[in-house]
């Protein structure tokens, strides 16, 4: 997993364990929601400042923002959920194509009738 997606996956987590929205995390932080809601859909990078202002509103150290708990073998593997979340709008897309595609063509194959020879 790249770096930034694991930041947005951790934010994103630590942000509701904390049970904050993306406004009142905006609010502690002092900057508005949508660039909280821009930094968690992957198309603003903070920067290394805002990174600690994040961990510090989390209540976490800034490094465990960038930890890739799921590749470090926590001996849980990610729910399906987790990895999800941690997609950008354009990956979902993608995925969303991809599955209906594949889905698509198994059913055309089970209702299409076999051919007579």
């Amino acid at each position: 997993m790249e770096m930034m997606r694991v930041f947005v996956f951790n934010m994103k987590k630590y942000r509701k364990k904390r049970r904050l929205s993306q406004m009142k995390l905006a609010e502690m932080l002092d900057t508005s929601t949508s660039y909280i809601g821009e930094i968690e859909i992957n198309s603003r990078v903070p920067s290394m400042d805002m990174v600690e202002r994040i961990a510090l509103a989390l209540n976490v150290e800034p490094f465990r923002l960038f930890v890739d708990d799921a590749s470090r073998g926590s001996g849980e593997p990610p729910r399906a959920d987790d990895y999800l979340e941690c997609l950008t709008t354009i990956e979902r897309q993608d995925l969303t194509k991809r599955l209906l595609s594949r889905v698509s063509s198994e059913i055309e194959q089970v209702l299409l009738p076999e051919s007579r020879e």
